[in-house]
């Protein structure tokens, strides 16, 4: 029988800790505290190792242009709306994260790199991404990180595609889907930045599981920001007026 876990005994090589001393996976905390770039020492934590300059800079930019999206965005709303209950910023944020993680918010990042990785190993990207969009559409399925309902062209994406990782493989791709998207769907439907950040972090190493946790880190911040403004400058309960509601009988339910 294999053993079941208990809390005996642990093993982790992020954060050795002993008695006047605390290492980041080797590295003592004082150098990185006096020394440390923030984008960098994040990379060393989540996922081991000293990033090469690209790298660090992709993560610098994914963390900046996940940071906020305004009131509008389903997850700011959740956060907000928690806050008003003068529940604490915290909470606010984890409740926000929540709705951030949904395949039509936030996890579009993800969608879009799993379809990305699927391409990038073929031998043909362009014929790939052709025939991804054509499968996506055929099925009636949305290509998460195209499209915008605020954006004719997100103003994120540049940025994000300009990062100075020398690998562009996915970068390419992220292009060569958004062309064959316009051209197969009749659709102006532009790249936004879950495609774009999606593109950028497969480029400097990181696996399709680990952009959603870099998106979501990102976000946490910006709800933050939107939790702490609602305690200190709005009246507490947020709530639908009782107006806006409407009640749907169960014997119209039973009809429809």
């Amino acid at each position: 029988m294999t053993p079941i876990p208990d809390l005996s005994s642990w093993s982790t090589s992020i954060t050795d800790v002993e008695n006047s001393s605390i290492r980041y996976r080797g590295v003592p905390i004082e150098e990185l505290i006096d020394d440390g770039d923030l984008a960098a020492t994040l990379w060393l934590v989540l996922f081991g190792g000293t990033p090469d300059t690209g790298s660090a800079d992709a993560l610098r930019r994914a963390l900046i242009a996940a940071l906020d999206h305004g009131v509008s965005a389903p997850s700011t709303l959740v956060a907000r709306v928690t806050a008003s209950t003068r529940s604490a910023v915290p909470f606010a944020v984890a409740g926000g994260l929540m709705a951030f993680g949904g395949p039509a918010h936030g996890g579009a990042a993800e969608g879009a790199a799993n379809l990305f990785a699927e391409i990038a190993a073929l031998d043909d990207h362009e014929a790939g991404a052709r025939g991804v969009v054509r499968r996506l559409l055929e099925r009636g399925e949305r290509f998460p990180g195209y499209g915008h309902p605020y954006h004719s062209r997100d103003p994120r994406v540049p940025g994000l595609l300009g990062g100075v990782t020398e690998d562009r493989t996915h970068r390419r791709i992220a292009r060569l889907c958004e062309t064959a998207l316009r051209e197969q769907s009749g659709r102006d439907l532009r790249m936004n930045a879950d495609a774009a950040v999606a593109a950028l972090l497969l480029d400097a190493g990181l696996g399709t599981a680990d952009i959603t946790l870099v998106t979501g880190l990102g976000r946490a911040f910006g709800l933050a920001a939107h939790a702490r403004e609602e305690l200190m400058g709005e009246k507490p309960f947020r709530a639908p007026s009782l107006d806006t509601v409407r009640f749907v009988s169960p014997a119209k339910q039973e009809e429809a």
